[in-house]
């Protein structure tokens, strides 16, 4: 007897009285046919149960059951698999500054510039160990944290570096113009510098970047006329660019840059000196110019106003930023997410009325692409020079030019003849503290720091 199955179409016999053999067949084929699935099914079960003991995890995480110092916590890559554990410290965080959804920081962390990129490219590797396969902790740690350092040519890093940066300000762009004008005045300055190394480090190493070759581009632009000044900016770009280096790619520092710096550094105390006095800046407040360079001396003198800020700050305001007459921003230069909060003083409210528009989001209403704001940046120092050398403006003490710094310097310089605390002077204009015990401190007041506000910009008689 013969049935014939419609999905396999495979023939199966059926036993039969009249035929015994065929009997005696189909039991050892049932038997055969028991054995072999039970086989394939238990190798199957083994299979899973070797699967899930090799499974293996690796993540980013904050690790908060451990001390925070002033940096914040251990930030760390933990490998996972069966119960054991391998862990790499990368950097610290604050609790505040760890997206941990996304295992990322966030853009408030004072090292995002630095780390983004470094993070980025530690969750690629991690994707990539998973979909190779790959069981082994010790083995996956290699890969994610061991290369061959001296294949990585610094020049060819930089380039990378630079790509990650230009992504990164792309993303900024969706949600927040100040941080990509920020980033791409960043991706400019590390561009040109990079031009202006390749000569010397074209064929150069991450790993066999030296002293003697950091000298040579050192001296070279000191001997063509570039100021001390410039070629430690230069330097200092160079050194970003390698610390970032050493760190993703996990190099031995071999401190390239000791010594490089001497005799290059000008004292800070120096440059905040390049101030004007208290005289002169009632005198540019009278100034009546009756043409498009008047805007450019108001701006100059909100600057002065709010605490000495930068221009990128000031340029990007909100009008939700203006809250019951106080004006509320984060330094952008600092990255640090420290909260400045001043009083608008009458003069700045007169100038804030007389330039903010009526439509959008913006308090004023100029561009707010990158070129526009670069383009605006340098029409404004040209304008401020324009009005330096028409009104025979002085800067104090040695001489030099009206930019927009010197608003910052002046208004640091007249707060300390003044003689008010250090630190009230510190949280007006931002500056980031250095000191541990600074770092813990409670802020002032909010009525004794616009006191001091309102005496640095006039006198006590505005809060009457």
């Amino acid at each position: 007897m013969c049935l014939l199955s419609r999905r396999s179409k495979v023939r199966i016999l059926l036993p039969s009285r009249n035929n015994p053999l065929i009997s005696v067949g189909f039991f050892f084929a049932v038997k055969f046919l028991n054995v072999h699935l039970h086989n394939k099914l238990l190798l199957f079960v083994t299979f899973l149960d070797i699967f899930w003991t090799l499974q293996m995890t690796i993540n980013i995480v904050l690790s908060t059951n451990q001390k925070e110092t002033a940096e914040g916590f251990p930030l760390v890559v933990i490998f996972s698999q069966n119960g054991v554990k391998k862990k790499k410290k990368i950097a610290s965080c604050h609790k505040n500054h760890f997206i941990e959804s996304e295992q990322l920081i966030s853009s408030k962390h004072p090292d995002y510039d630095l780390l983004i990129p470094i993070l980025m490219e530690i969750k690629l590797r991690i994707r990539k160990i998973m979909l190779l396969g790959i069981k082994d902790i010790e083995k996956a740690y290699d890969i994610l944290f061991a290369m061959d350092f001296s294949q990585i040519g610094f020049i060819e890093y930089a380039e990378k570096l630079i790509f990650e940066m230009n992504a990164l300000a792309l993303n900024y762009g969706k949600h927040n113009l100040k941080a990509q004008n920020k980033q791409l005045g960043n991706i400019k300055a590390y561009k040109n510098v990079l031009e202006r190394f390749r000569d010397f480090g074209d064929k150069v190493s991450l790993q066999n970047l030296d002293y003697e070759i950091l000298m040579r581009f050192r001296n070279y632009h000191l001997s063509i006329g570039n100021s001390k000044s410039t070629v430690h900016m230069y330097l200092r770009t160079l050194r970003s660019i390698y610390n970032k280096g050493i760190l993703i790619n996990k190099i031995v520092d071999q401190k390239p840059f000791a010594k490089v710096f001497d005799g290059l550094k000008t004292k800070s105390f120096s440059s905040r000196k390049k101030y004007l006095d208290k005289e002169t800046i009632v005198k540019l407040e009278k100034f009546d110019l009756r043409s498009e360079k008047q805007k450019y001396l108001d701006l100059f003198l909100l600057q002065f106003y709010f605490g000495g800020c930068d221009l990128i700050d000031l340029y990007f305001l909100k009008k939700t930023q203006l809250r019951k007459g106080r004006i509320v921003f984060e330094r952008t230069k600092t990255n640090t997410g420290t909260r400045i909060d001043l009083k608008i003083h009458p003069k700045a409210q007169k100038l804030i009325d007389k330039y903010k528009t009526t439509d959008g989001d913006w308090l004023f209403g100029w561009g707010k692409e990158f070129k526009q704001y670069e383009t605006f940046r340098r029409t404004y120092g040209r304008g401020l020079i324009y009005i330096q050398e028409l009104h025979e403006i002085e800067i104090i003490p040695d001489g030099g030019l009206l930019g927009s710094k010197v608003a910052r310097h002046t208004f640091a310089t007249i707060a300390k003849n003044y003689m008010i605390e250090s630190d009230v002077i510190r949280e007006l204009m931002g500056h980031e503290r250095d000191e541990v015990d600074n770092f813990y401190k409670d802020k002032y007041p909010e009525k004794v720091r616009d006191l001091a506000l309102f005496e640095i910009i006039s006198s006590f008689e505005c809060l009457k």
